[in-house]
C-alpha cells in the first residue's frame, strides 16, 4: 500500500462560514476523515503547512510548499497538496519548475465548495488527487474534476463552477473515472536533471489596454523584470514603441507573452511582433501566463 503526504495550506477546500465570509479552518487530518475511502488504497500521514485563502499565498508560501516536499521525498511514495482554487494554477506552475528533477508523484487539488457542504466536490477531488499520487507516475500535476492537468498548464477559467479548470495548449495528461482508475493520455515525460536552486519574484505583469497611457512605462524604469501580457500573436503598439524601447534601455527585462489562453507568442508574423523582437523584448513562447510567471522567476528565461 502507497505512503502519502498531504500538505494541508487552506483553500476552499477547508473553508468555513464565519461572520466574515469562508475562511479556511479544517486541519488536513479533518480534510481526510470525509474521505474514508483513501485507505483503502493508501496510508495518509498529514502535515498542516500553512491555513490560507491562496489570494494571500506569495512565492515564499509557494518555496515554502515545494521545500516541505523535498524534505519527506525519501519517506514517501507520492505527495498531494491540498490548496485553495485561486491561485492554485501559479502554485503548480511554480512548483513545476522547482521540483522538476523529483522522481516523485506531487498533486495539487482544491475544490469549489468547501468539504462537507452539499453537492461539494472536495471529497472527489481529494480521492482523485490521492489515486493519481498512489499510480506512482512522477511529476507535478494537479486533478480536478476528473481531470489531470500538467502543473504547468493548469488555467482556472471559471470563477464560480465546479468544472473550473482547462489544460491550456494540450489536452490533460489523462483522466480518473467514476469507477476510480487512473488512465493516462499522455506519455511521461522523464524528469529534469536539474531544479532552480533559488527565485527571484521581483516581476511585475502588465496587461496591455488598447488606450494604455504610454507614459505609464516611465515609472517601470530600472524595475528589474517586467511582463507584458500583449494581444494575439503578441507584439507592441505602435503608440507605445518608443517607451518600451526606452524601458529595455533603462535595463529592464522586457518579456512578450499572449492575452490569449493557447496558441502562445509568435513574434515574427506581424510587423508589431518584429517591432518587439528589435528592440529586445523576450518571447514566452506558448507559455500559460502562470507558468511564463514561474520560468521567469526561476531564472530559466
Amino acid at each position: 500500500m502507497k505512503k502519502l503526504l498531504l500538505l494541508a495550506t487552506g483553500g476552499t477546500i477547508a473553508c468555513r462560514e464565519t461572520e466574515n465570509g469562508l475562511s479556511p479552518a479544517l486541519s488536513g487530518a479533518e480534510l481526510v476523515d470525509f474521505v474514508p475511502k483513501l485507505h483503502d488504497f493508501c496510508t495518509v500521514d498529514v502535515r498542516d503547512l500553512m491555513q490560507l485563502d491562496s489570494t494571500d499565498m506569495t512565492a515564499g508560501d509557494r518555496l515554502n510548499i515545494a521545500q516541505a516536499v523535498r524534505r519527506d521525498a525519501e519517506r514517501y511514495d507520492g505527495f498531494v497538496i491540498a490548496h485553495g482554487t485561486d491561485t492554485l494554477a501559479y502554485t503548480a506552475a511554480l512548483l513545476y519548475h522547482l521540483l522538476a528533477d523529483l522522481s516523485k508523484p506531487v498533486v495539487l487539488t482544491g475544490s469549489m465548495l468547501p468539504m462537507g457542504a452539499p453537492d461539494s466536490d472536495a471529497p472527489r477531488n481529494l480521492l482523485d488527487a490521492c489515486r493519481v499520487a498512489a499510480d506512482g507516475r512522477t511529476g507535478v500535476v494537479a486533478v480536478l474534476s476528473g481531470k489531470i492537468l500538467a502543473g504547468n498548464r493548469v488555467v482556472k477559467f471559471h470563477s464560480t463552477q465546479i468544472d473550473a479548470f482547462l489544460s491550456a495548449g494540450m489536452p490533460p495528461l489523462g483522466t480518473v473515472g467514476s469507477d476510480g482508475k487512473v488512465r493516462w493520455d499522455v506519455p511521461a515525460a522523464l524528469p529534469a536533471q536539474t531544479a532552480p536552486a533559488a527565485i527571484d519574484p521581483h516581476i511585475l505583469l502588465v496587461k496591455l489596454t488598447p488606450d494604455l497611457d504610454p507614459t505609464f512605462f516611465t515609472a517601470l524604469h530600472g524595475y528589474p523584470k517586467v511582463m507584458l501580457e500583449t494581444f494575439g500573436a503578441g507584439g507592441i503598439p505602435a503608440r507605445l514603441e518608443s517607451e518600451v524601447r526606452a524601458l529595455i534601455a533603462s535595463g529592464t527585462r522586457v518579456y512578450i507573452t499572449s492575452q490569449c489562453i493557447a496558441g502562445g507568442v509568435h513574434l515574427h508574423h506581424y510587423a508589431v511582433g518584429r517591432r518587439a523582437e528589435a528592440m529586445g523584448a523576450i518571447s514566452l513562447g506558448d507559455r500559460t501566463t502562470e507558468d511564463a510567471l514561474a520560468a521567469v522567476m526561476c531564472g530559466e528565461i
